[in-house]
C-alpha cells in the first residue's frame, strides 16, 4: 500500500500480470542419483515440496441413507441430521500434487501428507473428469441421474444444475496447512468430528473460514442439539481451532453507483481489489502492488443495516466463552471481490477477465468523463493511473489481523436503504494471500 509520484507503465490488454505467476527456471536436468540418497533424505524431499498452505471451499451436506437425496446445509433440524452420513461438496477440485503419480515411493509420502481422506462430492458437468479427481475404483459407478438434493437457506452456492452430476470421491486434507472454508455451518460439527474421526494423528479440523451469515453465531446452549450431538462435542471441535477468518466477498458489479460522490470512484478502482479465486494453493505477503492510499480509504462491505464488521468476531467469541474453550487461536477479516464468471481458477480466465476488463474501461470511460464532477475527478487522479489498468490483478484475497477492527473507520454516513458500509482501511497493512493459478484445464477422459 504505498502511494507513488511516478504511475506504473500500463500493460498491453490482456496480458498475465506476472505477479499472478512467478516463473521459476524451468530444468530438464534429471537427477541420476535420487534413487542413491537415504530414505529419510528422500521423504525429507518430498515432504518439503508438498508443503503448501491451500484455500478449499466446501459446501456441507447430509445424503439420506435409503433415497440418497441431499439436504444442502444440514438444515433438517433435531437430531435427524446427525444420523445421517455428512459429505462436503466441492464445485471446484483442488489440484492434487503430481506426486500421486510420480512413483510408488512418492505416492505414499503424498498420501501421508494429505493423510486425512473424506468421502466427498464433487460438482461437474461430465462423468469424464473423474481420474482428474482422484476418485476410488470402488466409486467409480457414480449416480447418472444425478443425485436428488433439496435446499434449505442459508447457502451460497447454487444447486446443481440439470446437466450437472455430483460424483462420489476422495477428497484429501492436510489439516496443518489447508484452511476450510464453511458453507453449511449447521453441520460444522459433524464435518469437524468426521476430520478428526479420519485423522490418525488425531489433530482435527485447525483453520476455517466463515460467511458472513450473522444470526450463525447466536446460538445459545439450547441450541446445541440443533448444531451438535452434544456441547462437549462443539466444544471439542471449537478447542481445536488453530485459525478462523470472517472472510467478505463483495459482487463490485451489484454496487450502487448512487452512491456519495466522493466514494463513487472505488467502483472503477476494481482493478486494484483482490478479485476471488476458487480453490487451490496459496502463499502470504505483503501487497506488493503499488496502490493508491485512496483505495484503502474507500473499501465496500455488503454487511446487514444494522451490524458492523465486528459483529461476527464478537458473537463466535461469546461462544468460545460459553463453551470454556481457552485455547489460542488467531482470528482475521478477509477481503475479496466478485468480478468474474465462472470464477478464476486458470490462467486462461485471467486473461480473458483482463480483456474483458480493457474493453470495459474503454467503453466507460467517456461517459464516466463527462458525467463526473472535478471533485471526483482529481480524486481519481490520486490513484496512481488505476484506471488506466496500470496495477496488476491479484487472484486471491486481503487478510486483517482482528486486533485491526479498532482502526476501521466508517467512511460515510449509513443510511437504512443501505445493505453496505464503505470503509476506511488506510491504517492497516493488508496481508495478501495470493492463489497459484493452474495452467490449464485438468486434461480428462473416459475410464474404459
Amino acid at each position: 500500500m504505498e502511494d507513488s509520484n511516478q504511475p506504473p507503465q500500463v500493460k498491453p490488454s490482456g496480458e498475465l500480470p506476472t505477479i499472478l505467476n512467478p516463473k521459476f527456471p524451468n530444468s530438464n536436468a534429471i537427477f541420476h542419483l535420487f534413487p542413491k540418497l537415504p530414505t529419510e533424505l528422500r521423504e525429507i524431499i518430498w515432504e518439503q515440496s508438498l508443503t503448501c498452505e491451500r484455500y478449499i471451499k466446501v459446501q456441507l451436506c447430509t445424503v439420506d441413507r435409503s433415497t440418497g437425496k441431499i439436504c444442502l446445509g444440514g438444515m433438517t433440524g433435531g437430531i435427524q441430521q446427525f444420523i445421517q452420513p455428512c459429505r462436503p461438496i466441492l464445485h471446484q477440485a483442488p489440484k492434487l500434487s503430481a506426486l500421486f503419480s510420480t512413483s510408488v515411493e512418492s505416492r505414499a509420502s503424498a498420501q501421508g501428507f494429505y493423510r486425512v481422506v473424506l468421502p466427498c462430492l464433487y460438482v461437474t458437468k461430465s462423468p469424464s473428469t473423474m481420474d482428474s479427481l482422484e476418485i476410488s475404483e470402488q466409486n467409480a459407478e457414480h449416480n447418472p441421474q444425478k443425485i436428488a438434493s433439496s435446499q434449505a437457506p442459508p447457502y451460497t452456492y447454487a444447486t446443481p444444475s440439470e446437466d450437472q452430476v455430483l460424483i462420489p470421491g476422495k477428497f484429501f486434507l492436510n489439516p496443518e496447512l489447508d484452511t476450510v472454508e464453511i458453507d453449511g455451518w449447521p453441520l460444522l460439527a459433524n464435518f469437524a468430528s468426521d476430520v478428526w474421526d479420519h485423522d490418525p494423528r488425531k489433530v482435527g479440523l485447525c483453520h476455517v473460514a466463515f460467511l458472513p451469515c450473522y444470526f450463525f453465531f447466536s446460538f445459545r446452549s439450547r441450541h446445541f442439539p440443533d448444531y451438535a450431538r452434544s456441547e462437549e462435542e462443539m466444544r471439542q471441535v471449537v478447542a481445536r481451532l488453530r485459525s478462523v477468518t470472517f472472510i467478505h466477498y463483495v459482487d463490485v458489479d451489484k454496487v450502487s453507483h448512487k452512491c456519495p460522490t466522493e466514494h463513487q470512484c472505488l467502483l472503477h478502482y476494481r482493478c486494484s481489489l483482490p478479485l476471488a479465486g476458487t480453490t487451490g494453493n496459496f502463499s502470504r505477503q505483503q501487497d506488493p502492488r503499488l496502490i493508491g492510499r485512496e483505495v484503502f480509504k474507500n473499501i465496500y462491505f455488503k454487511t446487514p443495516h444494522n451490524s458492523d464488521l465486528g459483529r461476527q468476531y464478537r458473537n463466535w467469541m461469546k461462544l468460545v466463552e460459553e463453551l470454556g474453550v481457552t485455547a489460542p487461536c488467531v482470528y482475521r477479516i478477509a477481503y475479496t471481490t466478485i468480478q468474474s464468471k465462472p470464477p478464476i481458477a486458470y490462467e486462461s480466465d485471467v486473461v480473458a477477465h483482463l480483456k474483458y476488463e480493457s474493453k470495459r474501461r474503454k467503453t466507460c470511460a467517456q461517459t464516466w468523463e463527462e458525467s463526473w464532477q472535478e471533485p471526483v475527478r482529481m480524486h481519481l487522479e490520486e490513484a496512481n493511473g488505476q484506471l488506466q489498468g496500470a496495477v496488476e490483478t491479484a487472484i486471491g484475497f486481503w487478510t486483517f489481523p482482528i486486533e485491526s477492527l479498532g482502526q476501521f473507520r466508517p467512511a460515510q454516513h449509513r443510511t437504512e436503504r443501505q445493505d453496505g458500509h464503505f470503509y476506511d482501511l488506510s491504517a492497516v497493512q493488508p496481508e495478501l494471500c495470493l492463489f497459484e493459478l493452474l495452467p490449464s484445464p485438468l486434461r480428462t477422459y473416459i475410464r474404459h
